[in-house]
C-alpha cells in the first residue's frame, strides 16, 4: 500500500531555496573576514621585526674529542713467496719498527715465518701507519683451524706487543662444481670449473684404479663434484674431503661417496649402490704423468735391440711424486744395475711392485709398512735411463704381470642393515648430485655451486 503526499513538490522547492539562502551568508561572511584580517608578517614587508640573539652550544669540546680519537684502517695482502716480515709489512701498509722487531724476536709470532704463498695477512694499522693487531690463519683442517693474532698492548710512548696462537672454529660447507670437459683436456677444465688442485688430485686417487686421466679422458665427458670447504668470514680457509663425485666417461657413469662404514672418521669410497671404491693397485703410481713405454717387448732405447720390457715407464719431470700402488711392505730400498735407485714393495697373495730411476726415497725404509697411496719416493733418471722417468712392473710370485690388464679382485658390496645406514648417510650427498645433473650445462661451460 503506497501513501502519496499531494504537497511534496511544494515542500523540495522550499528546501532548494533554503540551501541556496544558506550558501550566499556563507560566502559574504568569508568576504569579510578576507577584508579584515591583518596580512601575514612575513609576506607584508612593512610589517615590523625583531631581532634576537641566538646562543649555539660550545663545541669546542666536542671537536677535540673527535681530534683525539685515532682513526684505524685495515689491509690485507696475500703472502708471496721469497717475503720477509719487512716486505709483508710493508705490503700491509704498516711502518711501524717496534712492531717489525717484537714479530722477529716473539716465539709465537714468529709463527708468520711458517705461512705459505697465497694465504691471506690482516694488519689493522693506525692513521700514523703504525700496527695494532694482525691476524693470520696458521694451520688446520675444514672444520677448525689455529689462528695467529699479535695485538699492541701498549701506548705509543712505550710500545708493547702481545701474540697468540687460538683455536677456531670454521664454517663447514659443501662447495659443488660441474662441467664438461673441453677440447683442452681434463686439467685445463679443472682450473676453468675452479676445482681447487687439493680437490682434483682426490678425484684422480679416487678413480686412479679404474681410470687413466691422461688417456681415458675425452672431450664431452662430464663431471660432477661436491667437497667440503672450512670459511671463515666469508673466505675459504681449507678445503677438504670429496664427498661425492660422478664422472660420465665415454659414456660409462663412474661414481664415489665417502661413507664412514664403522661409524668412524676413517671411512672409504662406495659407488652410489654401495660398492666399495678399493682396488688391490692403482693403476698409476704417478700423479699428472704420461705412459711413455708400455709392457711387452720393445726396442731398447740404450741396447738397441728387442727385449722384454717387464713393466709400464710413466714419463714426468725430476721430482715428481711417486705413490705405493697398494698396501704393503718395504721390502727392498737401494741401488739395482740398471734400476738405479728402486723401491720394491711386497703385497698379500704373492704380488710384488717394483718402482725405478728414482732421484731419491720419501723417508721410508726396510721393512715398514706402507698405505695405497703413500709418498714413496720421486722421479729420477738413476740408473739405465735416457730421461726422468717411473719404471713401474707388478709381479706375481715375482713373475711380471701386466699392470693395466691384471684381473682384480671383485669390490665389497654392501648388504643388510649396513647398505640400509648407508643409503640413509648419503641420501642428501645424493640429493647434491642429482641438483648438478638437472643443471643445463652449455658445451664448454661450467658450473659453481654452494649449498
Amino acid at each position: 500500500m503506497e501513501l502519496n503526499d499531494p504537497t511534496l513538490a511544494h515542500h523540495g522547492g522550499r528546501r532548494k531555496k533554503l540551501a541556496a539562502s544558506v550558501a550566499a551568508v556563507l560566502m559574504l561572511c568569508m568576504a569579510a573576514a578576507t577584508g579584515v584580517a591583518p596580512r601575514n608578517a612575513y609576506l607584508d614587508p612593512r610589517a615590523p621585526r625583531q631581532q634576537e640573539r641566538l646562543h649555539l652550544p660550545d663545541l669546542r669540546e666536542q671537536l677535540e674529542k673527535l681530534t683525539d680519537a685515532t682513526a684505524t684502517y685495515i689491509h690485507e695482502a696475500p703472502m708471496q713467496g721469497g717475503d720477509t716480515i719487512a716486505s709483508l709489512l710493508k705490503r700491509l701498509g704498516v711502518d711501524d719498527p717496534d712492531a717489525q722487531e717484537f714479530i722477529r724476536r716473539n716465539a709465537a709470532a714468529r709463527n708468520l715465518f711458517n705461512l705459505e704463498p697465497g694465504q691471506v695477512v690482516l694488519a689493522e694499522v693506525d692513521q700514523d701507519n703504525l700496527l695494532v693487531s694482525l691476524r693470520a690463519t696458521l694451520d688446520g683442517n675444514v672444520s677448525a683451524s689455529r689462528e695467529l693474532v699479535i695485538e699492541r698492548a701498549g701506548d705509543l710512548d712505550e710500545p708493547a706487543f702481545k701474540a697468540i696462537v687460538r683455536a677456531v672454529r670454521n664454517e663447514l660447507r659443501h662447495e659443488m662444481r660441474s662441467g664438461i670437459i673441453a677440447a683442452g683436456g681434463f686439467f685445463r677444465t679443472m682450473d676453468a670449473a675452479n676445482v681447487p688442485d687439493e680437490i682434483v688430485r682426490q678425484m684422480l686417487s679416487i678413480f686412479s684404479g679404474v681410470i687413466d686421466f691422461h688417456h681415458d679422458i675425452v672431450a664431452g665427458d662430464r663431471f660432477r663434484i661436491v667437497y667440503e670447504a672450512g670459511f671463515r668470514d666469508g673466505a675459504v680457509v681449507r678445503n677438504g674431503r670429496v664427498v661425492a663425485v660422478e664422472l660420465i666417461n665415454r659414456t660409462q657413469p663412474y661414481q664415489a661417496l665417502w661413507y664412514p662404514a664403522d661409524g668412524s672418521h676413517a671411512g672409504a669410497y662406495y659407488t652410489f649402490d654401495g660398492r666399495s671404491m678399493a682396488r688391490p693397485f692403482l693403476r698409476s703410481p704417478v700423479e699428472f704423468s704420461r705412459m711413455s713405454s708400455g709392457f711387452g717387448w720393445r726396442n731398447h732405447p740404450l741396447h738397441h735391440r728387442w727385449v722384454q720390457h717387464k713393466g709400464i715407464d710413466f714419463a714426468a719431470p725430476t721430482g715428481a711424486r711417486v705413490q705405493a700402488t697398494g698396501d704393503g711392505t718395504v721390502d727392498f730400498l737401494g741401488r739395482q744395475t740398471g734400476y738405479g735407485n728402486i723401491v720394491i714393495l711386497r703385497h698379500d697373495g704373492g704380488y710384488s711392485t717394483c718402482y725405478a730411476h728414482l732421484s731419491q726415497y720419501a723417508g721410508i725404509r726396510p721393512g715398514q709398512r706402507v698405505t695405497q697411496g703413500q709418498l714413496i719416493g720421486y722421479v729420477g733418471q738413476t740408473g739405465w735411463a735416457t730421461g726422468p722417468h717411473l719404471h713401474y712392473e707388478l709381479r706375481f710370485h715375482d713373475v711380471p704381470q701386466n699392470p693395466l690388464s691384471v684381473m682384480l679382485m671383485e669390490p665389497e658390496t654392501l648388504a643388510g642393515p649396513t647398505r640400509q645406514r648407508f643409503l640413509s648417510y648419503t641420501s642428501d650427498l645424493l640429493s647434491r648430485i642429482a641438483v648438478l645433473r638437472s643443471l643445463d650445462v652449455a658445451a664448454g661451460g661450467n658450473r659453481n655451486l654452494v649449498r
